[in-house]
């Protein structure tokens, strides 16, 4: 039990990065509420197998954690074709693809491409892999969806418009693939019309492309 807790509090100082990639050990102390010499000892082990650093008084995660977090997006099926098909697709739209898995009460983003207009506004918005978007969100509501049917959530202070349809790998794992475009280039007419045919061409490819890779 006491080394169940250990890795329990080992893991909740990692995620503690989250939050903030860089913290002095008082910061990641109260994060955790760990005494400090606790936090040091796991710091200290942790550094020492290259999952996290120290420089100028700052800790943040290393260069091995880029190892785990490349594994474990393989292991869930994001190969490099699978990110090769989410660019073209993104590309051909001038918008941002997604593809989220449900977590909880939230829809994990596991993967993630932007056309190149579209970079600076993903940074506006804060959104990456390993964001959390809530239950309102297309990419959350799609999930449950026959495999035949979509969503579409409305952002009109960011003048975008998002599209998500269910991604189905087996019996026990459902995915879901999102489309975000400019709401003004792409009325919902055009999403309509347009978008979903090419949405439902490409999700055909890219749930080929996971079950092969997963």
């Amino acid at each position: 039990m006491k080394d169940n807790r250990s890795v329990q509090r080992c893991l909740a100082l990692l995620r503690a990065f989250k939050t903030q990639p860089r913290q002095t050990l008082a910061e990641l102390s109260k994060g955790v509420e760990l005494p400090h010499s606790t936090v040091l000892r796991f710091l200290h082990t942790l550094e020492r197998e290259g999952y996290v650093r120290i420089e100028g008084g700052l800790w943040s995660l290393g260069p091995q954690m880029l190892d785990l977090g490349f594994t474990a997006l393989r292991s869930m099926g994001i190969s490099e074709s699978v990110q090769d098909t989410l660019q073209r697709l993104a590309d051909a739209c001038k918008g941002t693809v997604n593809i989220g898995e449900r977590h909880d009460d939230e829809v994990l983003v596991l993967a993630r491409v932007s056309s190149v207009g579209e970079h600076m506004k993903m940074f506006v918005v804060n959104l990456r892999v390993g964001s959390h978007l809530p239950k309102e969100s297309a990419l959350y509501r799609a999930v449950d969806l026959p495999a035949d049917q979509w969503c579409v959530a409305q952002y009109p202070e960011l003048r975008h418009v998002t599209i998500a349809m269910p991604m189905v790998l087996n019996a026990s794992r459902v995915l879901s693939l999102g489309l975000s475009v400019d709401s003004e280039e792409y009325p919902m007419e055009r999403v309509e019309t347009e978008l979903v045919a090419l949405l439902r061409k490409e999700r055909s490819q890219i749930e080929q492309l996971m079950m092969l890779n997963a």
